[in-house]
């Protein structure tokens, strides 16, 4: 019984090696062999992207937020703001985005929550943008956006255009990280405080499509 055993073992031993051979003749004969001084040939269905920002034809979904709260003797809320956008490169420096920024509180007194711009509520945004040095690991860009407050609004908004700065490097190639601010003017100009002016800083992360 023990020597059965073992001449199974010997013999699944040799089908496996067998196999794996078999398998590294075939991938072998896939490959053509280099011609002198060339580099090996990459087979065709390898993934390979390059760690790059600024692609043509490109997409990518950019995600942001962050949390705040103040605490004291007085209950206050716990603000919340989710940044979230999606850029498509139309070359390899210009690209086009637009996305949404949702803030709101959790908690505090309710009878206190004011509206009007500014005030936490749901925006909408698009800019068209240039970067500087594409498709290299990271990039300068700029360009100038639209910011309208959709939500929580206390009178007539037309919103507020902005000049747009910031930086783009790339983590791997599907993901990159931004740092970006914009300050601009709004479009109405209201008799109480004149026009009202927007600066906005943000900073994320851009997974690729």
């Amino acid at each position: 019984m023990r020597v059965t055993c073992r001449a199974a073992d010997r013999r699944n031993n040799v089908l496996i090696v067998m196999f794996v051979l078999g398998a590294a003749v075939r991938a072998g004969a896939q490959v053509p062999a280099p011609a002198d001084g060339q580099p090996a040939a990459v087979t065709p269905n390898e993934d390979i992207e390059p760690r790059i920002v600024g692609a043509p034809g490109s997409m990518s979904v950019g995600i942001g937020g962050y949390g705040d709260q103040v605490r004291s003797d007085e209950t206050r809320p716990f603000n919340l703001t989710l940044h979230v956008d999606v850029t498509r490169f139309l070359t390899a420096k210009i690209a086009v985005r637009g996305g949404v920024v949702g803030s709101g509180t959790i908690g505090g007194d309710p009878d206190v929550l004011a509206a009007g711009v500014g005030m936490p509520a749901l925006n909408a945004f698009g800019a068209g943008l240039y970067y500087f040095t594409p498709r290299s690991i990271a990039s300068v860009y700029a360009g100038v956006g639209y910011w309208a407050q959709i939500t929580a609004r206390d009178g007539p908004d037309r919103g507020s255009v902005l000049g747009i700065g910031g930086i783009e490097a790339a983590l791997s190639s599907r993901a990159t990280v931004f740092v970006e601010g914009g300050y601009g003017a709004g479009l109405t100009r209201t008799d109480d405080d004149g026009t009202r002016q927007r600066v906005m800083g943000r900073i994320g992360v851009r997974l690729k499509l």
